[in-house]
This record gives structure tokens, C-alpha cells and sequence, in this order.
């Protein structure tokens, strides 16, 4: 059966992965709560006879990263699919909080996981197969959210994935890449950063976006933005000067001050 390893699975986008994966793939849980990956492994195993490893990990320090870069890099027991998803976010403005909050947010949302893509890239082409999907957000298309390296951190790793996909040495090769660009979705990431449950948009369901996910990296995507009015915000983001950011983005600087909260890492 092929192996799935899923970073930030204990909960929300990751979760979900997990789940909709169980049937099909064995599965590699990464993620600081040991606890929580274990039960949900003990419930896919359960549902599905799932196999389930669990690697306790913290993405942002490269010492950290290890146990999942050796994991990614054996060629004994390999791994067919990286959901490549955990993250974090603020919700205060950089302009406001420690410089060394801002930088640690850069080193899990994108170092951590460009890491993990390339070592997997170079596992896979050697393969000759294998799948990526590397969790982007819809900020990172355009400056939406702003006064925060968040948006930074996801255009990172949007703009790799696009240059590893166009490349040569992935168009022709069975590894497929591809970077998911959710807007909001119904997690318990904005509650955790700290950021109101609102939206003029509206929520996107968990089940729906991994669903959406799952079948764009089948059809071979490099840019999966599920649902229909994500698709056209995008649209009209490309379209828009990044100048007009300063009209439609959400600007984390000008909300009330507070102590900066992390959120939905795994």
C-alpha cells in the first residue's frame, strides 16, 4: 500500500487529510502532540486497518526537521505522498510584534516546508514517481493579508512549487507537485491565532477542500484554490495592481493591540 506522510496532522487541514487518506494509504502522522496523532491513528486503524506511524517534530529549527527529513529521504521505505501542510499564523501585525515571532513563522511556514518539498522532489525523481501538495494559502497569490510575513511565508512556497513544477526534471517524470490555496476554512487555526470567525466570503469546509485537493493532484494541477468564489477572488487578485492591497487587505497592523497568539500549528 503506498505511504502518505502528512506534517500538522493532529488537527484541522492536516486532520483531514489523514482521514480521507486512511483507506487508500498507509500513513506517516508528524507533529509536536504525540498524544493526539496516536489517537487519531489508533481510530484510522480501527475505521480502515490503516498502518500508522506518528513522528514527533518541531518544523521550525533545522534540528528539529530531522526526523522527517530522514523519513523523506529513505529509499527503503518510501514515501509516495508529502501533504506538506503544517503552519501557523499571528494575530497581531510584524510592525507590532517581536522581530523573533515574525522570523519563527518564516521558518515553519515556508524554510520547513521548501525543506521537506526538495528533499522529497529528489527521493521521488529518483523513484521515478510520487506526489506533493504543499499547503499555500490564497495570501499568498497577492498581498491580502498584510503587516505579517504570513502572506510571505505562503507566497514562498506557492512560487516554488509553480518553479519545481514548470521545471524539466519534473515534466518529465511521474512526481507530480502541486500548492493548495485555501482562503478561509473551517479549522480551529483562526481561533488558535487569535483571529475573529468572520468572513464575507464564507467558510470552506475541511472535507470539501481535501477532497478538491486530493482530486487536482490526481488530474496532475499545480495550483489547486478550491470552490468556485476562492477561484474568482483569485482571479481578480491576479488582475488587481498589488498596489490595491492597501484598500481590500486584511491589515493585521491596524487591529487592536494584544499579545501575539500563535495558531494552527500541528
Amino acid at each position: 500500500m503506498p505511504v502518505a506522510l502528512i506534517t500538522g496532522a493532529s488537527s484541522g487541514i492536516g486532520e483531514e487529510f489523514a482521514r480521507q487518506l486512511a483507506p487508500t494509504h498507509d500513513l506517516v502522522l508528524v507533529a509536536r502532540d504525540v498524544a493526539k496523532l496516536e489517537r487519531l491513528g489508533e481510530q484510522l486503524y480501527d475505521a480502515h486497518g490503516t498502518r500508522v506511524g506518528v513522528l514527533a517534530a518541531d518544523v521550525s529549527t533545522r534540528a528539529g526537521r530531522e526526523p522527517v527529513l530522514a523519513r523523506l529521504s529513505d529509499r527503503i521505505h518510501p514515501i509516495d505522498l508529502l501533504v506538506n501542510n503544517a503552519g501557523m499564523g499571528y494575530s497581531t501585525g510584524a510592525s507590532r510584534n517581536p522581530v523573533d515571532h515574525e522570523m519563527y513563522m518564516l521558518e515553519v511556514n515556508a524554510v520547513a516546508k521548501v525543506h521537506f518539498s526538495l528533499t522529497a522532489v529528489q527521493a521521488m525523481l529518483a523513484r521515478g514517481k510520487g506526489g506533493i501538495i504543499n499547503v499555500s494559502s490564497i495570501c499568498g497569490i497577492a498581498p491580502a493579508w498584510v503587516d505579517s510575513l504570513y502572506g510571505t511565508s505562503t507566497a514562498t512556497v506557492l512560487r516554488h512549487t509553480e518553479e519545481m513544477a514548470y521545471s524539466k526534471a519534473l515534466r518529465s517524470s511521474d512526481v507530480k507537485i502541486m500548492a493548495l490555496c485555501p482562503g478561509d476554512v473551517a479549522t480551529d487555526f483562526n481561533r488558535r491565532a487569535g483571529i475573529p470567525d468572520k468572513t464575507d466570503w464564507g467558510w470552506v469546509d475541511v472535507q470539501v477542500l481535501v477532497r478538491v485537493a486530493l482530486a487536482d493532484l490526481r488530474k496532475g494541477k499545480v495550483v489547486s484554490i478550491p470552490t468556485a468564489r476562492y477561484k474568482f477572488l483569485s482571479s481578480l487578485m491576479k488582475i488587481f495592481p498589488n498596489s490595491w492591497s492597501k484598500m481590500y487587505g486584511y491589515d493585521l497592523g491596524a487591529q487592536p493591540p494584544e499579545e501575539a497568539r500563535a495558531g494552527g500549528r500541528g
